[in-house]
This record gives structure tokens, sequence and C-alpha cells, in this order.
């Protein structure tokens, strides 16, 4: 497979317009116009369908999309190892999380990681689980922080901390008097939860059945903020672990009560195992585990 064609590819499918992904490229119209549909004619399929608005993808597009950004992402990282051969660090890291842990270190992870190599590349992606762990698997990110993952033999996991989930309740709230709230009673209360992509809401289900309790579910919503923000308005309330709400932007006027018995939360660390990190990669990695809000809860 031709790369520079799947670059080009890659790059319209995103972009969604032939005309913007040549602005991206630098390069005419008629030049990545031409570059897809070679690629297309070398794979035998149809890969974008053509409209006035754009382009979108058709079912091969998706799955050449996917394994695509994968392919070049390790060509790259292939290009950055012999490029390192003098020992100096040199690329791009890119690391994956979900919001509620990318708000307290990300900021951070920048810093550090900027401080130390001020000419190389750091791109951090913020998603649920379940889509940060298969853009882990696709090997288009190098590092990610994940929340219950599923077992996977292509990813190699650590265990960093266990955290109790809460429910997050207006602490003028009679129940934020309280120093816990026993699973039973959660079906005796409005829940704001994510959907079930999301791992956390699969837990929550999980360990109510196996007590026989049934969430009285009122909103599904995924992201952190948007579900404080409904939770202190009244709306209902969330489940969610307790640094929720050590984040500097969020609602004031909230308390986070742990639920018993307990559900414990996983903080994972995963690389691929199909994949060997960079140097540069490695040292991102290191960086990460010596930022305070995970160097003082490590296992």
């Amino acid at each position: 497979m031709d790369l520079k064609k799947l670059h080009c590819f890659i790059r319209v499918a995103e972009q969604g317009s032939f005309s913007q992904a040549a602005q991206t490229l630098d390069q005419s119209q008629s030049v990545i116009s031409r570059q897809v549909r070679q690629l297309e004619q070398d794979l035998g399929q149809t890969l974008l369908q053509r409209n006035g608005r754009g382009v979108t993808l058709t079912p091969a597009g998706r799955q050449l999309m996917e394994h695509g950004k994968g392919i070049l992402r390790q060509v790259e990282i292939t290009e950055q190892a012999l490029r390192n051969g003098d020992g100096t660090y040199k690329g791009k890291v890119t690391v994956g999380m979900p919001p509620t842990l990318g708000k307290l270190l990300t900021v951070g992870l920048v810093t550090d990681f900027f401080a130390e190599f001020p000419d190389c590349s750091l791109a951090i992606t913020e998603n649920l689980t379940y889509w940060i762990q298969k853009r882990l698997i696709m090997g288009e990110l190098d590092i990610a922080l994940l929340y219950n993952p599923l077992p996977n033999s292509n990813l190699k996991y650590q265990l960093l901390w266990t955290e109790k989930l809460c429910l997050i309740v207006p602490d003028h709230s009679p129940i934020a008097a309280q120093s816990a709230v026993p699973l039973e009673d959660l079906s005796r209360y409005p829940i704001i939860i994510p959907n079930r992509q999301q791992m956390l809401r699969n837990l929550v289900e999980i360990e109510c059945s196996r007590h026989n309790v049934t969430l009285n579910v009122v909103m599904e919503i995924d992201t952190v903020s948007s579900m404080l923000g409904l939770v202190v308005r009244g709306f209902g309330y969330a489940v969610l672990p307790a640094n929720a709400l050590e984040v500097d932007y969020r609602p004031e006027g909230l308390a986070a009560i742990p639920i018993t018995p307990a559900i414990l939360n996983r903080v994972v660390l995963a690389t691929s195992t199909q994949h060997q990190l960079s140097s540069l990669a490695q040292r991102t990695l290191e960086l990460l585990l010596h930022q305070d809000i995970i160097s003082k809860r490590l296992l």
C-alpha cells in the first residue's frame, strides 16, 4: 500500500472534503483526488461516497480509516527510532485518557513534557475508555489511561489505583450529612449517569445487579462537567469517583458521599503489546507516572 495515497485518503476522510484536505496538505485538489482514486483502484474498493457537500466514508473506507491511522503512526514511530540513533529525543507522543483524568493531568503533563522536550510534540486526546482503548489497539496512541478496561491480549495493563465511587449531591441536601450511602438506597434517587459505552456505567450496573438494586436513571450524560452542573441545579444525583470534584473548574456546592458496600473504580495504565514504545514515549510515560495525582495513589 502506498503510504502517500493512504495519507491523502485519511486527510480527505477527516476533513470530509477534497478541497479542505488539499489546503491542509498544501497540494492541489486534483492531485489529492487522483491519489485517492488510485488507492481505490489499488484496493478494488470504493472508499468514499462523493456528494455535493463533500464526502462520506463507505464501510470499506471506515475500515481503512481505522487501520490506516495506526499504520501511519507506526511508520512515524519507526522513523523517530531511526532518527534518535544519536541518543537525542525527537518526534511525537500520543496519549489518551478519559476527560475526568484529563482535567487532573493534562496541564501538569504538558508542562513537564515541554520543559524537558521543547522541540518534540505531544498530543493528548480525551474520550470515553471504549474509544481510547480502541485507538490504542489500532496503534493510533502510544499510552492510555483507562477506567475498568476489558481484557485484551493486544494490550498490557498496569493497575495504578482503585477509588470508591460516590453519590454526588448538592451540599445542602440531607444526604450530604451522611458518611455513606447504602447501595440499596440508590433506587430511591434520580440518577444521572453516562451511557452504556462508558465502563463506569457498566461497573455500576453490574454491582447493582449483584445486590438486586434497580437504578432510577433519569438522564444519560457523558460529560462530567455537565453532570455536575445538572446536580447543582437539582435535576438528580450523579455516580462518579470523588476526584470529579478535585478539578479546578467545577461547580461549587457539591459533596461526594461514598457508596457502601464500595464500588471500586479501577484506573489502569495501558500500552500496546504489538508496538514498542519509542524512547520519547517511554520517557513521557515516566513523566505521567510522576504527576502528583498518580504518584500519591500508586498501588
